[in-house]
């Protein structure tokens, strides 16, 4: 885990049940033997292996303690905080919020939604001007994407920071180059870009640590009453509200005037749904398209950093729009300084997936899937199809045993060639007494007739056992009492077979073990066996006889004596 990685996985305590990897759009999560983790130069930071690991082994990285040695060194302590509060703490109004908030030592309250403002202002601005495909750069997960997998259409990201950036800079300007910010939101992706602009924001939090260092510093909201001393600084924000919405910042109402004539908007959120959408992307420069993306479901409002799972992420867009809808024009005592939205040249970096068609065929051919009927990309190792995962398995990224194709035919083989091996005769039975799998000594066992079967159906798989063997009674009875084992000698033609069925799953499946009483090595092990169990059968009874014996004849001795004592006192 480098400095910039806000995802980790408790691999020590992983359940292996690859939900996370089956989550993971961009399949950033390595499975080697029994390591799991994250690779953070493929992952970008969406946070949906937390909400899918049953277990919480994927874990978010808590910055309260980074906060705490930040804040206690800058006299000027700012709370950037996301319109989302509202729906985190329902029922308390903005004056008791950051009350609380100043009560954990913040010097001001102030809310991202300003960044988001100017986020829009600049947008509206170059798109007065832009042609062709446009792309929005608010969602901090969707430009990550888009230049680790997409670096083709980089250049088509409008080139603005992201709110919460430009709010930073804007605070830094107000309140002079020393402050600290600390971001509070549900978003997960916002710690690693706060780590990557730490000039900026000293950290970002989710709304949980928020919740968690309220409750460790003690302070409870019925005890903060909030008055018109304690508000957000230096002013609350009005259109910029609705940010952390689908759809919340450029609106079709807003893009209604003839400057924008002709231009398409395009809503979409889930990086599933983008991933998707971009696959199929016309040609980038046929259509002025602007596409508003967001990686979680419905926006900010469906990332996992968000707290309260009885709260629906459509609950919380409602309570969003009806907070919206009672803002006011907002206070006319001062506005920020307005400095500049544009984002720093990054320069596109594809991710290092490349893998040749020679690799990816050899990664199938090792796995048994060689030719397509053969790949049936179940999604049971996690990736969506065959060839995605052998890509992944020729990177060295996935082991083997993820593809549970490949293990149930190496298990397979393993116990084909075990039974075949064997002395005795083997067969596994189903729950309709057909045959699974046996070896060439058991049809030996049952005749040449079944040995004929064998050679033309190796395995005899698929055979019904009405048909080949003559204890089918014995099998039956066997798998509808789910009895642990039964042990029977069957004679057939000149031969004593002894019989053990052995149930593998109640009611569902068999083991049958056949062994020749004429074959010397069986018959001498059974005489064996059998002749300690009759002496052990024989020696208990002599036990008992002797118990018996010794019981009579302390009776025997005790009467005699008491008779002799009575003839010596007659006598005298």
């Amino acid at each position: 885990m480098n400095d910039f990685s806000s995802l980790y996985i408790d691999g020590d305590r992983c359940g292996d049940c690859s939900r996370c990897v089956r989550a993971c759009t961009v399949k950033a999560i390595d499975v080697i033997g029994t390591v799991v983790s994250i690779d953070t130069e493929r992952c970008v930071g969406c946070g949906r292996c937390v909400a899918e690991c049953p277990q919480g082994r994927v874990q978010i990285r808590d910055d309260v303690y980074l906060a705490r040695q930040a804040m206690s060194t800058h006299p000027v302590r700012v709370a950037s905080v996301s319109p989302l509060w509202v729906s985190e703490f329902p029922g308390i109004d903005a004056s008791r919020l950051v009350e609380a908030l100043t009560l954990l030592g913040f010097t001001h309250v102030s809310e991202s939604a300003l960044g988001a403002e100017r986020v829009l202002e600049r947008e509206l601005a170059m798109l007065e001007t832009r042609r062709g495909l446009q792309i929005s750069s608010r969602c901090p997960v969707v430009v990550d994407y888009l230049r680790k997998y997409r670096p083709q259409l980089c250049e088509r990201i409008l080139p603005l920071d992201s709110p919460m950036l430009v709010h930073a800079r804007m605070i830094r300007s107000f309140w002079g180059p020393e402050t600290c910010t600390v971001h509070i939101s549900s978003c997960v992706a916002a710690k690693d870009e706060a780590a990557r602009h730490s000039d900026l924001v000293k950290c970002a939090w989710t709304v949980t640590e928020l919740k968690r260092w309220f409750q460790e510093e003690g302070i409870d909201f019925d005890r903060i009453r909030g008055n018109a001393s304690y508000r957000f600084s230096p002013y609350s924000a009005q259109q910029g509200l609705l940010y952390p919405l689908e759809g919340g910042m450029v609106t079709d109402r807003q893009l209604s005037s003839g400057m924008y004539d002709g231009l398409q908007t395009y809503y979409c959120s889930s990086l599933d749904r983008i991933d998707a959408m971009l696959s199929v992307i016309p040609d980038p420069d046929r259509y002025n398209l602007y596409l508003d993306l967001m990686a979680c479901p419905g926006g900010c409002v469906g990332s996992v950093g968000c707290t309260g799972t009885q709260v629906s992420p459509l609950d919380r867009r409602n309570r969003l729009l009806y907070e919206a809808s009672l803002c006011s024009q907002g206070d006319e005592e001062g506005t920020m300084p307005c400095v500049s939205t544009d984002c720093p040249e990054v320069e596109p970096a594809a991710v290092g997936n490349f893998v040749s068609e020679t690799d990816t065929q050899r990664a199938l051919d090792s796995l048994g899937l060689r030719t397509e009927a053969e790949q049936l990309d179940c999604n049971g190792c996690g990736y969506d199809t065959c060839r995605r995962f052998a890509k992944a398995l020729a990177r060295g990224v996935v082991d083997r045993q993820m593809c549970v194709h490949y293990v149930r035919r190496e298990i397979q083989a393993k116990f084909t060639t075990l039974i075949g091996k064997l002395s005795s005769g083997v067969m596994v039975v189903d729950e309709r007494l057909r045959v699974v799998e046996s070896n060439r000594m058991f049809a030996s066992m049952m005749g040449s007739e079944v040995e004929l079967m064998y050679a033309a159906t190796p395995g005899l798989s698929g055979v019904d056992t009405v048909d080949i063997v003559p204890f089918y009674s014995l099998l039956t009875a066997v798998l509808e009492s789910g009895e642990e084992t039964v042990v029977r000698d069957v004679q057939i033609k000149d031969r004593i077979l002894t019989v053990s069925v052995h149930t593998v799953q109640p009611h569902k499946m068999l083991l049958v073990i056949c062994r020749n009483m004429l074959f010397s090595q069986v018959r001498n092990e059974e005489i064996l066996s059998r002749t300690q169990r009759v002496i052990r059968e024989n020696l208990a009874t002599v036990q008992k006889i002797a118990y018996l014996l010794g019981e009579n004849a302390s009776r025997t001795e005790a009467i005699l004596n008491s008779i002799l004592e009575s003839q010596s006192a007659d006598h005298e």
